[in-house]
Protein backbone atom coordinates (compact mmCIF):
# COMPACT_ATOMS: atom_id res chain seq x y z
CA UNK A 1 0.00 0.00 0.00
CA UNK A 2 2.68 2.50 1.00
CA UNK A 3 4.55 2.43 -2.28
CA UNK A 4 1.38 3.17 -4.23
CA UNK A 5 0.31 5.91 -1.83
CA UNK A 6 3.67 7.69 -1.93
CA UNK A 7 4.35 7.41 -5.63
CA UNK A 8 0.83 7.82 -7.01
CA UNK A 9 -1.65 9.69 -4.80
CA UNK A 10 0.26 12.85 -3.93
CA UNK A 11 2.28 13.29 -7.14
CA UNK A 12 -0.95 13.07 -9.12
CA UNK A 13 -2.22 16.17 -7.33
CA UNK A 14 0.10 18.32 -9.44
CA UNK A 15 -0.01 16.36 -12.70
CA UNK A 16 -1.58 18.69 -15.24
CA UNK A 17 -3.07 17.85 -18.59
CA UNK A 18 -0.51 20.05 -20.38
CA UNK A 19 2.34 17.61 -19.66
CA UNK A 20 2.73 16.21 -23.15
CA UNK A 21 4.82 13.39 -24.59
CA UNK A 22 5.48 11.56 -21.33
CA UNK A 23 4.23 8.28 -19.95
CA UNK A 24 2.66 7.94 -16.50
CA UNK A 25 5.96 7.03 -14.79
CA UNK A 26 7.64 10.13 -16.22
CA UNK A 27 4.68 12.29 -15.21
CA UNK A 28 4.84 10.95 -11.65
CA UNK A 29 8.60 11.56 -11.46
CA UNK A 30 8.12 15.11 -12.71
CA UNK A 31 5.22 15.68 -10.32
CA UNK A 32 7.28 14.35 -7.38
CA UNK A 33 9.96 16.90 -8.20
CA UNK A 34 7.34 19.64 -8.45
CA UNK A 35 5.84 18.57 -5.12
CA UNK A 36 9.04 19.43 -3.27
CA UNK A 37 8.53 23.08 -4.29
CA UNK A 38 4.73 23.07 -4.20
CA UNK A 39 2.66 25.17 -1.82
CA UNK A 40 1.04 23.43 1.08
CA UNK A 41 -2.49 22.40 0.15
CA UNK A 42 -5.80 22.34 1.96
CA UNK A 43 -7.06 18.82 1.31
CA UNK A 44 -10.34 17.05 1.98
CA UNK A 45 -9.95 13.30 2.37
CA UNK A 46 -12.82 10.81 2.21
CA UNK A 47 -12.37 7.26 3.49
CA UNK A 48 -9.81 8.36 6.06
CA UNK A 49 -10.58 5.58 8.54
CA UNK A 50 -9.80 2.74 6.13
CA UNK A 51 -6.34 1.19 5.75
CA UNK A 52 -5.60 3.15 2.60
CA UNK A 53 -7.22 6.32 3.88
CA UNK A 54 -5.19 6.37 7.09
CA UNK A 55 -2.00 6.16 5.03
CA UNK A 56 -3.19 8.98 2.78
CA UNK A 57 -3.90 11.16 5.83
CA UNK A 58 -0.57 10.30 7.43
CA UNK A 59 1.48 11.12 4.36
CA UNK A 60 -0.47 14.27 3.58
CA UNK A 61 0.34 15.56 7.06
CA UNK A 62 3.98 14.53 6.72
CA UNK A 63 4.18 16.64 3.55
CA UNK A 64 2.89 19.66 5.44
CA UNK A 65 -0.61 19.77 3.95
CA UNK A 66 -3.69 20.75 5.93
CA UNK A 67 -6.15 17.86 6.04
CA UNK A 68 -9.89 17.80 6.62
CA UNK A 69 -11.01 14.19 7.01
CA UNK A 70 -14.70 13.52 6.38
CA UNK A 71 -15.61 10.38 8.33
CA UNK A 72 -18.74 8.72 9.60
CA UNK A 73 -17.12 7.64 12.87
CA UNK A 74 -14.43 10.11 14.02
CA UNK A 75 -13.33 7.84 16.88
CA UNK A 76 -11.92 5.37 14.35
CA UNK A 77 -9.27 7.84 13.21
CA UNK A 78 -6.66 7.88 15.97
CA UNK A 79 -4.14 10.12 14.19
CA UNK A 80 -3.60 13.40 16.06
CA UNK A 81 -2.07 16.44 14.39
CA UNK A 82 -2.42 20.20 14.55
CA UNK A 83 -3.11 20.29 10.79
CA UNK A 84 -5.83 17.61 10.95
CA UNK A 85 -9.51 18.46 11.27
CA UNK A 86 -12.18 15.78 11.62
CA UNK A 87 -15.65 16.35 10.18
CA UNK A 88 -18.40 13.84 10.81
CA UNK A 89 -20.30 13.24 7.62
CA UNK A 90 -21.72 10.72 5.17
CA UNK A 91 -20.03 10.65 1.75
CA UNK A 92 -23.42 9.98 0.13
CA UNK A 93 -25.11 12.90 1.88
CA UNK A 94 -23.85 16.15 0.38
CA UNK A 95 -25.29 18.44 3.03
CA UNK A 96 -23.50 16.53 5.80
CA UNK A 97 -20.06 17.48 4.49
CA UNK A 98 -20.54 20.39 2.05
CA UNK A 99 -19.38 23.10 4.50
CA UNK A 100 -16.06 21.25 4.94
CA UNK A 101 -15.24 21.80 1.25
CA UNK A 102 -15.22 25.58 1.46
CA UNK A 103 -11.82 27.08 0.66
CA UNK A 104 -10.12 23.76 -0.09
CA UNK A 105 -7.65 23.05 -2.91
CA UNK A 106 -8.31 19.39 -3.71
CA UNK A 107 -10.25 16.28 -2.75
CA UNK A 108 -8.84 12.79 -2.29
CA UNK A 109 -11.05 9.74 -1.96
CA UNK A 110 -10.06 6.27 -0.82
CA UNK A 111 -13.62 5.22 -0.02
CA UNK A 112 -14.38 1.53 -0.03
CA UNK A 113 -17.46 -0.65 0.23
CA UNK A 114 -18.47 -4.28 0.24
CA UNK A 115 -20.81 -5.93 -2.20
CA UNK A 116 -21.61 -9.28 -3.71
CA UNK A 117 -23.15 -10.45 -6.97
CA UNK A 118 -26.32 -11.13 -4.97
CA UNK A 119 -26.25 -7.77 -3.18
CA UNK A 120 -24.27 -5.35 -5.38
CA UNK A 121 -23.22 -2.00 -3.97
CA UNK A 122 -24.15 1.39 -5.37
CA UNK A 123 -21.97 3.21 -2.84
CA UNK A 124 -19.30 4.33 -5.31
CA UNK A 125 -21.67 6.01 -7.76
CA UNK A 126 -23.75 7.57 -4.98
CA UNK A 127 -20.76 8.93 -3.10
CA UNK A 128 -18.97 10.33 -6.16
CA UNK A 129 -22.17 12.06 -7.24
CA UNK A 130 -22.38 13.83 -3.88
CA UNK A 131 -18.66 14.64 -3.84
CA UNK A 132 -18.70 16.05 -7.37
CA UNK A 133 -21.73 18.20 -6.60
CA UNK A 134 -20.03 19.53 -3.49
CA UNK A 135 -16.85 20.28 -5.42
CA UNK A 136 -18.79 22.18 -8.08
CA UNK A 137 -20.59 24.16 -5.39
CA UNK A 138 -17.29 25.28 -3.87
CA UNK A 139 -15.40 25.53 -7.18
CA UNK A 140 -12.88 22.78 -6.41
CA UNK A 141 -11.61 21.12 -9.58
CA UNK A 142 -8.85 18.72 -8.46
CA UNK A 143 -9.86 15.18 -7.50
CA UNK A 144 -7.83 12.02 -6.97
CA UNK A 145 -9.70 8.79 -6.30
CA UNK A 146 -8.77 5.14 -5.85
CA UNK A 147 -10.72 2.36 -7.55
CA UNK A 148 -9.35 -1.03 -8.62
CA UNK A 149 -7.76 -2.95 -11.43
CA UNK A 150 -9.99 -4.60 -14.01
CA UNK A 151 -12.92 -2.22 -13.62
CA UNK A 152 -12.88 -1.95 -17.41
CA UNK A 153 -12.57 -4.79 -19.95
CA UNK A 154 -9.33 -4.85 -21.87
CA UNK A 155 -6.87 -7.09 -23.72
CA UNK A 156 -4.41 -7.02 -20.82
CA UNK A 157 -6.90 -8.36 -18.29
CA UNK A 158 -6.19 -11.86 -17.09
CA UNK A 159 -8.73 -14.36 -18.44
CA UNK A 160 -9.18 -15.89 -14.99
CA UNK A 161 -10.17 -12.51 -13.59
CA UNK A 162 -12.52 -11.68 -16.48
CA UNK A 163 -14.26 -15.06 -16.72
CA UNK A 164 -14.11 -16.44 -13.18
CA UNK A 165 -13.34 -13.88 -10.47
CA UNK A 166 -15.37 -10.96 -11.78
CA UNK A 167 -18.64 -12.71 -12.68
CA UNK A 168 -18.60 -14.99 -9.63
CA UNK A 169 -17.08 -12.83 -6.90
CA UNK A 170 -16.05 -9.26 -7.78
CA UNK A 171 -18.74 -7.68 -9.95
CA UNK A 172 -20.81 -6.74 -6.91
CA UNK A 173 -18.17 -4.05 -6.36
CA UNK A 174 -16.33 -3.60 -9.68
CA UNK A 175 -19.44 -2.83 -11.73
CA UNK A 176 -20.30 0.14 -9.56
CA UNK A 177 -16.69 1.28 -9.54
CA UNK A 178 -16.92 1.30 -13.34
CA UNK A 179 -20.08 3.42 -13.13
CA UNK A 180 -18.22 5.87 -10.90
CA UNK A 181 -15.33 6.05 -13.34
CA UNK A 182 -17.72 6.72 -16.21
CA UNK A 183 -19.31 9.57 -14.27
CA UNK A 184 -15.90 11.17 -13.91
CA UNK A 185 -14.96 10.52 -17.54
CA UNK A 186 -18.16 12.22 -18.68
CA UNK A 187 -17.70 15.25 -16.42
CA UNK A 188 -16.84 18.68 -17.77
CA UNK A 189 -13.03 19.04 -17.99
CA UNK A 190 -13.21 22.65 -16.85
CA UNK A 191 -15.05 21.56 -13.70
CA UNK A 192 -13.33 18.28 -12.89
CA UNK A 193 -9.59 17.67 -13.23
CA UNK A 194 -9.54 14.10 -11.97
CA UNK A 195 -7.09 11.22 -11.62
CA UNK A 196 -8.25 7.63 -11.10
CA UNK A 197 -5.69 5.36 -9.43
CA UNK A 198 -6.32 1.67 -10.22
CA UNK A 199 -4.03 -0.47 -8.05
CA UNK A 200 -4.18 -4.25 -8.44
CA UNK A 201 -3.26 -4.75 -4.79
CA UNK A 202 -2.48 -2.57 -1.79
CA UNK A 203 -0.17 -4.06 0.82
CA UNK A 204 1.01 -2.82 4.20
CA UNK A 205 4.75 -2.58 4.61
CA UNK A 206 7.74 -0.28 4.53
CA UNK A 207 7.91 2.61 2.11
CA UNK A 208 9.80 1.72 -1.03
Amino acid sequence: MHCVMRNMIFPTLCIQENIQGTNMEEQVALADKQNSHQKKLKLVIFGATGRTGKEVVKQALERGHHVTAVVRTPEKLTIKHENLELVQGDACDLESFAPALEGKDAVLSSLGSFGSIFNPTTFYSESIHAIMEGMKRHKITRLVTVTSWCTQPGPNNNWFVEWILKPLFLNGVLKNMAVMEKMLEESCPEEMNYTIVRPCQLLEGMLS
